[in-house]
């Protein structure tokens, strides 16, 4: 396969995830897991380890401590990812997400991330220079690290533009703001993201989509609206899609956002057409979510799952442009 048609991923405070399970949470108590699970994270890691699964060509880079690259270097050998980490000098940071099974809610518990400084910073941007070929999709994913303002990212959007690259974005606050200020080429914001950015009620899932199709016109030229158990808005030149959700048994949600932007871009990869591309996106979602791991099952089988999810043509009455 040419090299050339890698979908590069950028995570610039990556994390070791572990996912803690109670059958209650009691704060203040001592509380015993009844399993846990460990694996390398973050938002761009997690686009590359689901794309390699489904055999598609992805690089990924962005900042790793070189105190704790163990788990990263083991995955991305394993899913054959091109390792084009910056390696920098501490300890990548560890998020723990805590599942209360009793109430089926996540807390989050997010340790400080590396503080790359100005030398690291030029070393990615040798690097994604590199990396850049007109029509190349790279993804821009997850939080800034200490010590870089949220404007990283428009640089980085804007050092990518340069060399005709497609950005692909998936960050939040400033971050978000700055990349569509730049010139990214798709965005997949949830609804609480998304209220954010444009000052709607998050609760209100028409008015988000209304926002979301007047950014999407005015804006950005692609963004996928992720509405939790409510779905997803797909929303590009060519078409405005909605999914409606089937029941689903959740193991855990961590990562279902970055599922569905990896199976979007999975499809664009293989030149699906739009309605296939938010069936991929959905089907690659509902595996994701369905264990804890967010290991996929085989292309096949995920294919033929996502042949079965329901795509209907965004109305009027759902907030269509």
């Amino acid at each position: 396969m040419d090299p050339d048609r890698d979908i590069i991923t950028i995570t610039l405070n990556p994390a070791i995830d572990q996912t803690v399970f109670l059958d209650q949470l009691r704060p203040g108590c001592v509380n015993r897991c009844s399993r846990h699970h460990l694996q390398p994270g973050g938002k761009g890691v997690n686009v590359s380890s689901l794309l390699g699964q489904f055999g598609i060509p992805t690089t990924a880079t962005g900042f790793l401590g070189d105190q704790n690259p163990r788990l990263f270097e083991e995955r991305f050998l394993h899913l054959d990812i091109r390792d084009a980490f910056i390696r920098i000098p501490g300890e990548t940071r560890t998020g723990i997400k805590i599942i209360d099974q009793s109430l089926d809610q996540t807390t989050d518990i997010n340790f400080p991330g590396l503080s790359p400084g100005p030398r690291h910073l030029q070393a990615l941007e040798e690097t994604l220079l590199t990396l850049a070929r007109p029509g190349r999709w790279f993804v821009l994913a997850g939080s800034a690290p200490a010590g870089l303002d949220a404007d990283v990212f428009g640089r980085i959007v804007r050092l990518l533009k340069s060399a005709g690259a497609l950005v692909a974005a998936d960050t939040s606050g400033e971050p978000l703001a700055a990349v569509i200020h730049n010139g990214a080429d798709l965005i997949k914001p949830n609804h609480d993201e998304l209220a954010q950015l444009v000052g709607c009620d998050p609760a209100d899932t028409d008015a988000c989509i209304q926002a979301a199709c007047e950014l999407q016109r005015t804006r950005v030229p692609s963004l996928i609206l992720s509405l939790g158990a409510q779905g997803a808005v797909f929303l590009s030149p060519d078409a405005a899609l909605r999914a409606t959700p089937s029941p689903t048994a959740v193991v855990s949600t961590v990562g279902a956002g970055d599922a569905l932007l990896a199976g979007y871009l999975a499809g664009l990869s293989r030149s699906l057409p739009p309605a296939e591309r938010a069936r991929l996106a959905c089907a690659f979602a509902r595996a994701a979510i369905s264990r804890v791991d967010r290991i996929l099952p085989p292309a096949a089988e995920l294919i033929r799952q996502a042949s079965n999810i329901e795509i209907l043509p965004l109305h009027s009455g759902g907030g269509s442009q």
